[in-house]
């Protein structure tokens, strides 16, 4: 295997996790937890999210209370496999800003012997799959899919609802701009959604 690819053991398969859920589930955070426990048991672990991600800090992935951990800021998908080259571990954040490039990302790393840790949102502010988190959650070895309580029930929510206008195509946001909702109390954001490719 050569000396920069990704990998776990010389002879070992990698692994691709997903963490899915919709915003303020805990998925960054979880991720964190991942990569500092990889971290702390001796891995060569690396980060990454996308450059559009600027919340918080361009270099840390970053969680709504506070808890952060070292990452480079890539702008695609191309970019994770710079950032990968040496890694036995690689989580990735925000993984819906990678587009579907990220799935071929994702299976090429795995096939070297790198485990990879995707976290993302799979619904976007229409109720519609995300992508790549739909195709990442079909390729995974492992899912978490977590939620966050309905603000207006307190049940599960699966979807992020969207509490300002967009306003020049800018969708990143945190706190204020979007709520978790149940699907009984979600309300996608008026036509036309995105159309995705399949």
């Amino acid at each position: 295997m050569p000396a920069d690819s990704c990998s776990l053991e010389p002879a070992a398969a990698g692994r691709l996790a997903v963490i899915g859920g919709c915003m303020f589930a805990g998925k960054t955070a979880r991720l964190i937890e991942r990569l500092s426990a990889a971290r702390a048991a001796g891995r060569r672990v690396v980060a990454c999210k996308h450059r559009l991600d600027t919340r918080y800090d361009p270099t840390l992935l970053m969680t709504h209370d506070g808890r952060s951990f070292p990452a480079a800021a890539v702008t695609g998908a191309a970019g994770v496999l710079r950032v990968a080259i040496g890694a036995e571990v690689l989580g990735i954040d925000e993984g819906q800003f990678f587009g579907r490039a990220l799935v071929g990302v994702c299976r090429e790393l795995r096939a070297q012997g790198c485990m990879v840790i995707v976290a993302g949102i799979d619904h976007d502010a229409w109720g519609q799959p995300f992508p790549p988190l739909p195709q990442l959650l079909r390729l995974a070895d492992e899912v978490e899919h977590l939620s966050a309580p309905c603000t207006v029930c307190g049940r599960p929510a699966a979807y992020s609802q969207r509490m300002v206008p967009v306003v020049g195509g800018q969708m990143v946001g945190g706190p204020g701009d979007y709520e978790p909702r149940c699907a009984e109390h979600f309300r996608p954001l008026p036509p036309p959604a995105p159309v995705y490719e399949q």
